[in-house]
């Protein structure tokens, strides 16, 4: 079917047939993700090529509460800031453990993110006996 020079691009699609034993393997990935069809297999085509890597319902779980984590954060440093221009903070000096606590739960959201999402990345590559970089493999062991 040709399509008309004038006419808006329609996005690519896929049309695929799958084996039963495939189609149950799908179902299954819904059921994990909690996700479309469509979406599981885009995440699917992303994770393949290290695009985006897809997380497991544990891991789903985990970002949940470093993202509570993230806004008791936020709340708290909104309080500071208000306190501030209330007048009633205290002086810098007075409030660098109170920073240095900040950055440490920061950076251990970061890390435990970063851990989680390249281990279960690599997990997926290598039951789809794709290819695993040797920069992520180091990430692993550590």
């Amino acid at each position: 079917m040709a399509r008309s020079a004038a006419g808006p691009r329609q996005k690519p699609r896929l049309r695929t047939e799958l084996s039963d034993a495939d189609e149950q393997r799908l179902q299954e990935a819904v059921a994990l993700f909690g996700l479309p069809k469509a979406e599981v297999v885009r995440r699917l085509i992303r994770a393949s090529v290290q695009a985006g890597p897809a997380l497991s319902a544990e891991n789903t779980k985990v970002v949940i509460e470093l993202a509570q984590q993230v806004r008791t954060v936020g709340r708290n440093l909104a309080q500071v800031l208000k306190a501030i221009h209330r007048g009633q903070a205290v002086r810098i000096e007075d409030t660098e453990p109170v920073w240095r606590g900040l950055h440490e739960v920061v950076a251990a959201i970061n890390d435990e993110l970063t851990k989680m999402t390249v281990a279960y990345g690599s997990k997926l590559r290598r039951e789809a006996k794709l290819p695993v970089s040797a920069e992520i493999s180091r990430e692993e062991e550590a």
